[in-house]
């Protein structure tokens, strides 16, 4: 039971079923004992007129008398009587059940009515004196439904009903508790997936209480951080702009000196030329990034051929590949079509090619294999890209899919990079509904796996 609304809804229930089941059983008993005092009472009223009548009759009559009576009476109720004389001997009938004599016996001693065993009653005894002196006792044998001092349906009946009623109560109540707490789960697990405008309050967390603090609180936490975010996404955005007309204008001035300049300053003015171009193509995909983490990519998605993408991006991969001294192959290639854009889609495969490229051993090959899957009901193409280099530590797998993240031991100049390729990649795939990830594949290497839905 992880669940805390199972945990709370359980144990509340438990607890109130207890008290309702003690309660119901407890208050039957008391009306069980009066209802029982009742009956006794007018089973004694009974005998007192019958036995005396009876007694009367064999007394002035004879056992004719007695018979008569005692047949005619069986014949109108359901009980049983029988005349004992005060030796606790039985007069003028058949044989009486077990157990009448030595009730009778008891009976000739008080004016009280006598029972037979507590647990069952099922006989009467009463003393039944006469003007004359004379004592008589008159048995009576009741029938098992005159005798009901407990009645386990109706105590099931109402268990079942107080059983129903704490159910209906503590899931109330357990709704009430752990719904809140649902929705912050869900609202955190929907920012961590990078909406950052999701929120978990809701109409009955306006009021006080802990708990409906705890949801204000975090919505305030995360409109906050979604504000910090957005002010950082568009601080890039526009320092990246602002930065593109000094290098456009370096990059005149660089032509204009290099006209200009003798043999022996070629050189350097080459120089300053890669640098710019390298620093023009680092706030060109800044921009990028910002325009993918927007969520509103420019262009329209179409259905495109993948297989026919993906042989394009590993031919131009390859022609990199091949000046390091590797090979990018693809080995299997399925007919699989999705709805995408083709430039942003094609943007990512560049990237995660040439990240597989750049740390794949000479001499070694990059596998690039794509195939059309079915998994949970859903179509999908799967795209592997597989390197034999270093791999990386399991720890780190998750984290090289942030912006500017780069291991230790790579952040030397001859490394390259900035740590943006990998997650502009992420962005681009997350934009076509997709999901990419990464993995230590078996024998050394890295395995980046791409999963879109198929149109």
């Amino acid at each position: 039971m992880r669940s805390l609304f199972v945990r709370i809804f359980v144990f509340f229930w438990l607890m109130m079923a207890a008290i309702f089941s003690l309660f119901v059983l407890t208050s039957e008993r008391p009306r069980t004992i009066e209802a029982h005092h009742i009956w006794r009472t007018m089973i004694g009223g009974a005998l007192l007129l019958n036995g005396h009548t009876l007694a009367t009759l064999y007394d002035s009559q004879g056992c004719p008398q007695v018979i008569g009576y005692a047949a005619q009476m069986a014949r109108s109720t359901p009980v049983r009587i029988y005349l004992f004389d005060s030796q606790a001997h039985q007069l003028c009938a058949a044989s009486a059940p077990a157990g009448a004599a030595s009730l009778a016996e008891a009976a000739l001693l008080t004016p009280e009515v006598q029972f037979s065993s507590v647990s069952e009653e099922r006989l009467a005894g009463l003393r039944a004196p006469l003007e004359s002196g004379r004592n008589y006792a008159v048995i009576a044998e009741l029938p098992p439904r005159l005798a009901p001092p407990f009645r386990p349906r109706q105590a099931v009946e109402h268990l079942l009903i107080a059983l129903v009623v704490s159910g209906f109560a503590c899931f109330l109540l357990a709704r009430y508790l752990a719904s809140p707490i649902g929705r912050l789960r869900s609202a955190a697990r929907e920012i961590a997936a990078g909406n950052l405008k999701a929120r978990a309050g809701g109409a009955d967390d306006r009021g006080g209480g802990e708990v409906a603090g705890l949801v204000r609180d975090f919505d305030h936490m995360a409109e906050r951080l979604g504000s910090l975010i957005e002010a950082q996404a568009r601080l890039v955005r526009d320092v990246s702009h602002e930065l593109r007309s000094p290098l456009a204008r370096l990059s005149v001035a660089l032509e204009l000196a290099r006209r200009e300049s003798s043999p022996q300053a070629t050189a350097a003015l080459d120089r300053m030329q890669r640098e710019s171009e390298r620093l023009n193509g680092l706030i060109e995909r800044l921009l990028k990034l910002a325009r993918l983490e927007s969520g509103q990519p420019a262009a329209s998605a179409q259905v495109i051929e993948l297989a026919e993408l993906v042989r394009e991006a590993a031919a131009d991969a390859d022609f990199e590949a091949q000046s390091l001294g590797a090979r990018v192959e693809c080995r299997s290639l399925e007919n699989c079509r999705v709805q995408a854009d083709a430039e942003l889609l094609r943007s990512a495969l560049d990237n995660v090619l040439r990240n597989a490229v750049h740390y794949s051993p000479k001499g070694r090959v990059v596998e690039v294999d794509l195939h059309c899957t079915q998994a949970s009901g859903a179509r999908q193409s799967v795209l592997r890209v597989r390197d034999h280099g270093p791999g990386i530590p399991e720890a780190e797998l998750e984290n090289i899919f942030r912006a500017f993240y780069r291991l230790d031991q790579s952040r030397e100049r001859g490394t390259g990079g900035i740590g943006l390729g990998l997650a502009i990649a992420e962005r681009s795939i997350r934009l076509h509904q997709g999901q990419i990830r990464a993995s230590n594949a078996d024998g050394g290497g890295l395995m980046i796996e791409i999963a879109l839905p198929q149109a």
